[in-house]
């Protein structure tokens, strides 16, 4: 990852500045459609768990028949009750500056699917009138076991995608009256914690290499009900730039008046006037 930004999108609720239709929403969800049902077919009705030479199940194999890296420009990370926001975000990042989007919701319902298969074969004490009963022990094994390959693949996913943008808005997260940002999502936190550490990627593309060579030579990287449990993520959001929506227009303003279609848009986002300038500095 070379950086991550925090959307705030909670003064936006109709989000009218994405300019995206409905229309196109249905379009990028058919996309989703096939790509989760190309994942649900690695499931058979009997599950067929890989295992190695020693008879043992090989859980490195599962996660990459069921988490397969994802090659993609833009990871969004939200909240499940913003996943159409998050997609009216993906294809307007698309449509505008061609980026390759993927949205962590994606492999969510995979886990849940992997995980029910894997009850149904093995966790089941007994099936008596349409009711199902697991094995309280068994099931804890396989929850735990599938929710860490997820954690694992997110991981993954996240490293190797150039760019995170954090979908902050009230679904997300929670303020207190100290204005402490909480969540009680464990998979937004593992996530943003997971930005906040990973390593840092140059994405390194020849067009504005000397560029970002001559801006880090002289500027250091800025740092930048009953039972809810709450995970405090204001260490972690620090870490992520802001962003919100006037700044999204100004970036496809920028993107949209740029002369040299060849700069990829997501440079334009990290240097804004900064690369034109530069480069017309480096032209002269």
């Amino acid at each position: 990852m070379f950086k991550g930004y925090n959307l705030d999108l909670s003064m936006s609720e109709k989000q009218s500045f994405f300019g995206i239709s409905d229309e196109e929403i249905e379009d990028y969800e058919n996309e989703l459609k096939n790509l989760k049902s190309i994942l649900k077919n690695k499931v058979n009705d009997k599950i067929l768990l890989p295992r190695g030479e020693d008879g043992k199940i090989d859980g490195s194999k599962l996660i990459n028949d069921w988490f397969p890296g994802y090659k993609s420009d833009v990871f969004i990370s939200h909240s499940h009750n913003d996943a159409r926001t998050a997609k009216r975000l993906a294809v307007w990042l698309n449509k505008n500056f061609g980026l390759t989007v993927f949205i962590d919701s994606i492999v969510w319902g995979s886990a849940n699917a992997l995980l029910k298969e894997i009850d149904n074969e093995y966790s089941v004490l007994s099936r008596k009138a349409g009711n199902t009963t697991y094995n309280y022990q068994i099931r804890n094994y396989t929850t735990s076991h599938v929710h860490m390959m997820l954690s694992t693949a997110l991981n993954d996913i996240i490293d190797q995608t150039e760019c995170l943008i954090f979908l902050n808005t009230p679904e997300s997260l929670s303020v207190n009256e100290a204005k402490d940002k909480k969540t009680n999502s464990p998979w937004i936190y593992n996530e943003l914690k997971t930005a906040s550490i990973v390593r840092k990627i140059h994405p390194r593309r020849l067009a504005i290499e000397e560029i970002i060579e001559k801006r880090f030579s002289v500027l250091n990287e800025q740092k930048q009900n009953s039972l809810d449990i709450l995970y405090p993520v204001d260490g972690q959001l620090s870490e992520l730039e802001s962003l919100d929506a006037e700044k999204l227009q100004e970036w496809l303003n920028s993107y949209n008046t740029s002369s040299n279609k060849e700069i990829h848009g997501l440079d334009v986002l990290y240097f804004g006037k900064e690369l034109f300038n530069m480069r017309r500095y480096l032209a002269k």
